[in-house]
């Protein structure tokens, strides 16, 4: 995915929504968004903290279910 992609796929949502990170399919742990810098020819987007799990509905709609 590129810079491009990211903001193209984010639009679709208005501005003033949160932005959180999903991670491990099985048990989907509910993220913050950390800091964002460029190393390595790449933007990396650092995890935030925890704040629990996500709910069911995120798993099926980014199609881990």
């Amino acid at each position: 995915m590129t810079v491009a992609d990211l903001i193209d796929a984010l639009r679709r949502y208005p501005p003033e929504m949160e932005v959180r990170l999903a991670t491990q399919p099985r048990m989907p742990q509910e993220l913050t968004v950390g800091a964002i810098a460029e190393a390595d020819g790449m933007v990396w987007i650092g995890e935030g903290r925890q704040e629990g799990y996500a709910p069911d509905e995120v798993a099926d709609r980014l199609g881990w279910s």
